[in-house]
This record gives structure tokens, sequence and C-alpha cells, in this order.
């Protein structure tokens, strides 16, 4: 795998730093460019570039993006080199996690960034992913306090990784009633959020970054309908059909006119309604009070999912929440989140080809914890499998390679998201003029891509919903034999 990784990176490394070479329309490096412009600025006295429509990070952003800058300086190596090995350590590191954990998880990442293409390296995406897959990995070894803290860091560079938050699995009961270890836990987290938050703030205390901290979300609001987004499809058809042509706003491409304006709008009232009903639904659902021992028999039959564990102990490997088993939490987790994370990129006004690095950190990290949640449940239903079948059941095999699937991940979700990641590279840098400009066959595949997420989202949605309760028919009475 080390190998694959290798010449993988080498490959991407040189796909950025060579610029618009192999053919490709357009060159990845026009991002890092204007990184390095507001780099210059804040390592030399500047403050945040809130006057730049194109400035829309958080303030976390500032301080990744002026690393570089203090390379450069130091030791008059490039923006450009220096930015991508930043993001390169970022991939050795998730990489190495996860082959710490599953191979299988390690394979997948390796493969979706290389899918991915060079762009992967040249968005400073790769870091607040790193940081969401941290804090997965963390819960599964119950050290909430790093969780925390990862949470704080990736929601600090980039908001999304706030939505594990959301979707972390409330214990059942009231919080007085949760067991100490849990109420432990809990401040554990809180503790880590505070120390990435507390961080940050002496960071721009001392710098005079605070004027104007949160000028970002102004920006967000103002975006268009960009022409990678998901909403955008119909309009890239009629675009295809001789309609009218994105302009450039905003530092993308976007739609013009009252109607792409309101698709737009819809699509953030979307955003903020779908979180706010999950983050409702699970933290309702998950605080029911348990609903008694586990009984025996066919795991598919038990409503909560619990399964009993070797030494005879009741534990939980559920969707739907409320296990203190921290392996099974983390299942849970990197489930909900991905849900949730699929649904802010296909409804969201603007879909980078970096936000499937997002998708791909979460996909990965849920591989990586399955296997030891799988295992619990396959000892206790005598060996023959784990939680999560490729059809999305439970009691069922894992898929050879991938790890099991607590949450119910169906197999072939993550061999639909590496062709999404593929075409997504095709488009983007190689033949985005095409697109541009309208032409049939790249517009036809972007309207492909577009509809292979819709199914990944709706494969994620239903897998972090949680199985439908099996509903056991009753048994006709049995006729006594004449003698």
């Amino acid at each position: 795998m080390w190998g694959g990784w290798l010449l993988t990176r080498t490959l991407l490394v040189a796909g950025v730093l060579t610029g618009q070479t192999f053919g490709a329309q357009q060159t990845v490096l026009g991002d890092v460019r204007i990184y390095a412009g507001w780099a210059h600025d804040l390592g030399h006295g500047g403050g945040l570039p809130v006057g730049d429509d194109r400035w829309q990070y958080p303030p976390g952003a500032a301080v990744a993006l002026v690393l570089p800058e203090l390379a450069h300086t130091l030791s008059a190596v490039p923006y450009r080199v220096a930015f991508v090995v930043l993001t390169l350590l970022a991939d050795l590191a998730v990489t190495a996690a996860l082959a710490r954990r599953d191979r299988g998880a390690a394979l997948f990442w390796v493969l979706g960034i290389t899918a991915l293409g060079p762009v992967a390296l040249a968005r400073f995406d790769l870091l607040p992913a790193a940081a969401g897959l941290a804090a997965v990995l963390a819960v599964s070894r119950a050290r909430f306090g790093r969780a925390g803290f990862h949470l704080g860091v990736g929601t600090l560079l980039k908001v999304w990784p706030l939505l594990l938050l959301v979707a972390i699995p409330a214990p059942a009961g009231s919080p007085a009633r949760w067991p100490a270890r849990l109420r432990a836990g809990a401040a554990r987290l809180a503790g880590g959020l505070a120390g990435a938050v507390g961080l940050l703030a002496a960071v721009v205390a001392l710098t005079g970054w605070w004027r104007d901290i949160l000028g970002f979300l102004g920006a967000q609001q103002a975006r268009g309908l960009q022409i990678e987004a998901v909403a955008a499809t119909p309009f890239v058809v009629a675009h295809m059909l001789g309609g009218p042509a994105p302009a450039y706003s905003y530092g993308s491409l976007q739609f013009g006119g009252s109607v792409a304006r309101a698709v737009a709008t819809a699509c953030s009232l979307v955003e903020g309604v779908v979180i706010v009903a999950a983050a409702a639904w699970w933290w309702t659902r998950g605080r029911r009070p348990a609903a008694g021992p586990a009984r025996t028999g066919d795991a598919a039959d038990m409503p909560d999912e619990t399964f009993r564990a070797p030494t005879g102990e009741a534990r939980m490997v559920s969707t739907g929440g409320g296990g203190e088993d921290p392996r099974a939490m983390a299942g849970t987790l990197a489930g909900r989140a991905l849900a949730l994370v699929v649904v802010v990129v296909v409804t969201a006004r603007v879909l980078s080809p970096q936000y499937l690095v997002w998708i791909l950190a979460l996909v990965a990290a849920g591989l990586a914890v399955a296997p030891a949640a799988a295992s619990d449940a396959g000892a206790a239903g005598g060996g023959g499998g784990g939680v999560g079948a490729a059809g999305g059941g439970v009691g069922s095999a894992p898929a050879p390679g991938l790890g099991g699937r607590p949450w119910g991940l169906p197999g072939r979700l993550p061999v639909a998201l590496l062709a999404c990641a593929a075409l997504t590279q095709l488009i983007y840098p190689w033949r985005y003029n095409d697109v541009i400009q309208g032409r049939i066959v790249l517009s036809l595949l972007l309207v492909g891509r577009n509809l292979g997420l819709l199914t990944v989202c709706w494969w994620a949605v239903r897998a972090a919903a949680g199985p439908p309760p099996a509903r056991s028919r009753p048994r006709p009475p049995r006729r006594a034999r004449r003698p």
C-alpha cells in the first residue's frame, strides 16, 4: 500500500506543481496563488481579507495559510511548494492513522484522493478533513478530549466539521442519569473544544486578526449558484442546449438570474432545515429510556440492535445511538456525519471539487472503526458476521477489503464515491473549459456525476436513519397430529 501511496502522490504533486500540463484545460494552482497573496498580507501585519469577496473561511484558515508563508520567509521555498508539502503531510498523517486501524480503509483513502486528482493537494480542505477523521478515531478509543480538540480545530478551519458535534450519539435518558464515565467523557469533549477555541483566540488576539472575524459569513450567503453544484444541473442542461452561460463571481463560475438566485436561496434553507431536523430526531430518539435487557434470537429481529458480547454483557452496536461502547459510538458518529455532510454538499449553492475530500474522509473513518464494532456483533451472532451487510442489513458479513459497516453503510457506496471522484477530476481540471462552453459530452458527464452524488446521498441518509424494524409475522398454529 505504501508503495502505491508514494507513486500516486508523486504523480499528484507533479500535477500540482507543473501547472497546466498533460493536456489539462485548467490549472489547479489558481487558488494557491490567492492563498499566497492573503498569506503575505497576514504574515506582514495585515488583517483578515474580509474586503475580498473570495474570502469565505473561518479565522482558523488564516493560520493554515500563513504556515507556508512562514516557511517561504525562512527558507525562500516558493509558497506553492510549501503549501503542497503541508497538504501532503496531512494526507500522510491520515493514511498512517487509517493503516494502523484497517488497511482496507487506508487503501480506500489512497484511491479516493488519487481519483479526485491534484486538486486535493492544491486546496487546504485536506486539513479540516484530517481533523474530522481524527475526531472519529479518537472517539473510537474513548479519547473524548482529543476528539473535542480535533472537532474544534476542524470547525475553525472550515465550518463543516461542526456537523460531527450534531451527529454524536446521545446516551439514553437525561444527562443526570448518564453513567459517571459518560458524563466525564462529555466534559472532556467540551474541554477539548474549548481548548481549540482558546488557542485560536490567543492567536487572533496576538496577531490582530480579531477584527471582522465573522466577516466570512456574509460572503457565503452572497454567493450564487455555481456551475458544478447539484442544484445547477438543470441550468447546465439548459446551457448545453443554448441557454445562458455562467459568469465569474465570488471566485467561481455562477449562474445568474432571478431563478438561479431563488434556487440558491432555497438550497441554503434546505441545508438548515435538514441539520436542525436531524439533530432533533437523533437526540430525542437517543434520549429514550433503554428498553430493558437484550433478548436472544436472530439479530435482525432486535429493534434496538442490542447484541450479546462474548462475556454475556449487553452491548449496543446501534445506528440509533445510545450505546456506551466507544467503537460503536464512533461507527454511528461516522455514519450520521457522513449523511449530514453529503446532504450539505448536494444542497450547497457551491460544489467545488475539493468538497469530495470531506466525504472521502468520513467514509474512510467509518471503514476504519467498522471492523472493531463488527467483530463484537459477529461474536454475538455466533461468529457468522458483522453489523451492516452489503445490502445494509444487520448481522451479515462485511465486504472483503472494506471492513464492516456498523451503521448499515451499503458496500456499493464507497465504490460509487470513487467513481464520482474520478468524474470530478475529469471535469476539473482536465476538461473544465468544455463544461464552461456547454459542450455536450462533458456537460452530460457533469450531470452524471451529480446524479451519482445524489445516489450516494440517498444511501448515506437511509443508512444513518437506521434499518426499519423487522416485522415478525405470527406463525399459524400447528395442527395437532392425529394418532
